[in-house]
């Protein structure tokens, strides 16, 4: 090769690594809500409009106007995927061959997604008659997945961890009897882990935004909730280790870790929710949520190594999240909840192995989702506190079959079609102090 066509090639495999990183940390399919066990149970059809209790923060701020003297609050959901891949259409050095001509030492399916944990946490102290302040530590995003080393793929990727922490020191005024105002300063830490059969990437960040968010009894029994969570702005700094098969030069790297970066803009999310109490016994609740991917639409990465600096389309879409849900109390202590939800997804199909047409990966085989969600709640009295204990589980569907056309390697332009969705388990509980 000539140096020139060495560094065309090195720009792009290089590019595709660390975009791999970034659109990990910013797939909206992998936009975690996993907070709170109650709105779990509705399908987060009450998230900005609820506020049961501190957790609520981490939707919406001013849901911290509804702590009365000192509150905690935790949560734990497991996370347990359907990604089941198979290798529907293949292709080997560009030109299409039968699945079953694929050579045997090539894995054409694979079980990519990981089963997770998401903790949150939460607390609510009220300073006066007019102001509360808390603290929330969640999740926002995460992401296990794992591909067999000779998978068909593995050129695109083989494993892929990703790790969030959002600390939010937050508060909220009551401005009148019936209006609240909040606001919270967000720290996203972010940790990332992804190889693939050509290089192995670790890196991380640590970037700021802030939420801020409305409560509004207009009438008894009404409460309409905003919030805007602002976007942040990455700046990852990566440690780059190349394989000894990757391309030339590049395999002549291997063993030597180069440092790189990779910057970005992830989106921001606007919530108008309201809930409705039909009777002193039932409430309903709807949300809608707009995710502003567009702004996810290149990457610039930067290797000082090779002296590289490069901008790669994302081609993510704008994304919306609607939901409706219910709760009853069915005695003075049980409250039980039902919900569903449509959440859209932001990846797009690839059409052609372009730049411009680019879609969703082996590392993020998403699909838009259906989400059937049941939960309960138990008030109770204990050690002389006044607790709460919460249970939900949903359930999410995928409306088609998500696609996936290979990247990269000899199999370039192969399709794999995954089986998507997952189900979701979350367990939580406040005291009052």
């Amino acid at each position: 090769m000539t140096r020139a066509q060495n560094a065309a090639l090195a720009s792009s495999v290089v590019a595709l690594a660390l975009t791999s990183l970034s659109g990990q940390a910013l797939a909206g399919a992998f936009q975690l809500n996993e907070r709170s066990a109650k709105s779990q149970g509705m399908s987060f059809a009450d998230s900005v409009s609820g506020a049961k209790d501190p957790t609520y923060a981490g939707f919406n701020p001013a849901a911290l106007s509804k702590v009365e003297g000192f509150q905690a609050a935790g949560n734990l959901s497991g996370v347990f995927p359907i990604s089941d891949g198979e290798t529907t259409s293949a292709v080997f050095n560009g030109a299409p061959i039968p699945v079953s001509a694929v050579p045997g030492s090539v894995e054409t399916s694979t079980n990519a997604d990981r089963s997770g944990f998401v903790p949150a946490s939460a607390l609510g102290y009220r300073v006066s008659d007019r102001l509360a302040i808390g603290l929330t530590v969640n999740a926002p995003f995460g992401l296990s997945t794992e591909n067999p080393d000779n998978f068909i793929g593995a050129g695109d990727g083989i494993q892929s961890k990703l790790l969030t922490v959002q600390i939010s020191p937050a508060f909220a005024v009551d401005v009148t009897d019936r209006l609240a105002l909040g606001a919270s300063m967000n720290l996203l830490f972010v940790d990332a882990r992804l190889t693939s059969s050509v290089v192995s990437l670790d890196g991380d960040d640590l970037t700021v935004g802030f939420s801020v968010g409305a409560l509004w009894e207009p009438i008894d029994g009404t409460q309409i909730g905003l919030a805007y969570h602002h976007g942040y702005d990455l700046d990852a700094e990566v440690t780059t280790d190349f394989s000894p098969i990757a391309p030339a030069p590049l395999g002549l790297f291997s063993g030597q870790e180069l440092q790189g970066v990779v910057q970005g803009d992830l989106p921001a999310t606007f919530q108008v929710g309201v809930t409705q109490a039909i009777t002193d016994t039932m409430r309903v609740s709807a949300e809608f949520r707009y995710i502003n991917w567009s702004v996810f639409d290149e990457l610039t990465t930067i290797v000082p190594a090779f002296d590289l600096e490069t901008d790669d389309a994302q081609n993510y879409r704008d994304a919306i999240f609607a939901a409706v849900g219910g709760e009853m109390d069915i005695s003075d202590d049980f409250t039980v909840r039902v919900g569903f939800a449509y959440d859209k997804t932001p990846t797009q199909d690839t059409t052609a192995l372009t730049e411009a047409s680019l879609g969703r990966t082996v590392r993020v085989p998403d699909e838009t989702r259906l989400w059937f969600s049941a939960g309960i709640s138990h008030d109770m009295q204990m050690f002389g506190l006044d607790m709460t204990v919460d249970a939900g589980y949903s359930y999410l569907y995928a409306i088609d079959d998500p696609e996936v056309v290979i990247r990269t390697g000899p199999f370039a332009g192969s399709t794999v079609t995954y089986d998507g969705g997952a189900h979701i388990f979350s367990v939580g509980g406040s005291v009052r102090f």
